[in-house]
């Protein structure tokens, strides 16, 4: 479960996993390009594979940090979970 940031590498880990469960109010991104890195760990195949390939571009090529309601909205999230206790016990 994604309760907070993820961000950079912790995002690339939690796309490698089969569920992503967030809460509404997680960020996550992939801000490598504000370092101008590429983004590594497999996430540019993740991504495209997992959410498609304008979700990946959007994301990947802006930085853009997204709530864990829009990232479910990009299928980026699996399922989405209201903020508080049921985010913790997700």
């Amino acid at each position: 479960a994604i309760n907070g940031p993820a961000v950079g590498a912790g995002l690339c880990f939690a796309m490698a996993c089969d569920v992503r469960v967030v809460s509404a109010e997680a960020k996550l991104g992939f801000t490598f390009v504000g370092l101008g890195l590429h983004p590594g760990m497999g996430a540019t195949h993740l991504v495209a594979s997992v959410a498609g390939y304008e979700t990946a571009y959007r994301l990947l090529l802006t930085g853009e940090l997204v709530s864990g309601a829009e990232a479910h909205r990009l299928r980026i999230a699996t399922e989405l979970v209201p903020d508080g206790p049921s985010a913790v016990a997700a």
